[in-house]
């Protein structure tokens, strides 16, 4: 292979998950349009759309900058008009109203969630399919296909309207850069006051909240209704940790990292983050995210997948009170690998992530 073909290989790539997860969304979205929200349908809909997602956001992991160029261009060619991304800077305006885009998409999808969890887990022996904020069983299904549509056309709106700059922002969460503790101590400055104690507050309300959600099954109120609340609560806690890291940033991570380290007596490591430790990272976000795709899929194929009769259907051979402890473990799985994977990361990577939300002009 030439080295012109090996450079261009990760953008062929990235062009293939592109075009991939692009047809898993349309195919969902396809479903959906002919009639089949509904029912045990519900589950492979849903299921087709958040698999398109995934596959949409590794490709930029494959595309970058230099590829957003590409794809642009070749969508200008379809359309038949000018290709000029390279020109056209993305104003203050476009890029919070991308960043809003995305804020809409996530709490969009974390509200769908949480009213199937919150399904699912209602569903008893005398009232297996109850309503929920005045949907009855039949309503629901198609109800959050058609929520997760529109999420997933806020998601697909909100990446091409933050442009090449936040594509490259993106991979590079992902891509070691062993120059980052040079840059790290080279920059290195306290945290602005406001935006670090508002951090601060928000860190420690989101691990609380992840906190409660891992403590409630260890005190055996992992059944019944307390499961939905279990995973609302640890859904929320990443959520609301996430946010403390886009107000925390680099210098709040060490900041925190030391205050945590003084309060135990000891010294905080020091140095930048090595290549091993780095893919440990990725490592525990991969799993992550398959714990969290099994724990979304089980109980929306079991609650929907239900009959007007009533019956519970088994899934991979469980029943209701058996799923429901497989759900709560994969849960507490995701949720210590989610912040195993955000703390191994280092402060150079909560400072990546912040400039995710910055504009590029400001930067």
């Amino acid at each position: 292979m030439s080295q012109l073909q090996q450079r261009n290989l990760p953008v062929r790539t990235g062009f293939a998950l592109f075009v991939a997860g692009n047809a898993l969304a349309f195919a969902g979205l396809g479903l959906a349009a002919f009639g089949l929200a509904h029912g045990g349908y519900v589950a492979f809909v849903i299921g087709l759309m958040g698999a398109g997602e995934v596959l949409i956001l590794g490709s930029i992991l494959f595309l970058g900058d230099d590829g957003y160029q590409r794809l642009e261009a070749r969508t200008s060619l379809i359309l038949r008009r000018a290709a000029d991304t390279k020109t056209i800077e993305v104003t203050r305006g476009r890029h919070r109203f991308g960043i809003a885009l995305l804020v809409v998409h996530v709490l969009g999808y974390f509200l769908v969630w949480a009213s199937g969890i919150i399904a699912y887990t209602r569903a008893t022996l005398d009232d297996p399919l109850p309503t929920i904020g005045g949907l009855t069983f039949e309503q629901q299904g198609p109800a959050f296909v058609w929520a997760v549509v529109v999420c997933e056309l806020l998601f697909a709106t909100a990446i091409y309207v933050l442009g090449p700059t936040w594509w490259e922002r993106f991979e590079s969460l992902f891509r070691y850069d062993d120059t980052s503790g040079t840059r790290e101590e080279a920059a290195a400055k306290q945290p602005s006051g406001l935006r670090y104690r508002l951090g601060l507050v928000v860190f420690v309300v989101g691990n609380l909240l992840a906190a409660s959600g891992l403590i409630l099954p260890a005190l055996g109120l992992a059944r019944g209704n307390a499961v939905g609340l279990i995973a609302v609560l640890m859904a929320a806690g990443e959520i609301v940790s996430l946010a403390s890291i886009f107000l925390l940033g680099k210098e709040g991570f060490k900041e925190l990292k030391h205050r945590l380290f003084s309060a135990l007596k000891r010294t905080p490591p020091g140095g930048r983050v090595s290549a091993i430790r780095h893919r440990v990272a990725i490592t525990f976000l991969v799993l992550y995210l398959v714990a969290q795709v099994a724990a979304v899929m089980l109980p929306i194929a079991a609650h929907y997948g239900s009959t007007g009769h009533g019956a519970f259907p088994e899934v991979l051979g469980l029943d209701h009170d058996e799923q429901l402890r497989w759900f709560v473990g994969l849960l507490v799985t995701a949720e210590v690998l989610f912040f195993a994977g955000v703390y191994t990361f280092g402060a150079d990577w909560w400072g990546r992530f912040r400039d995710l939300f910055e504009w590029e002009g400001h930067a």
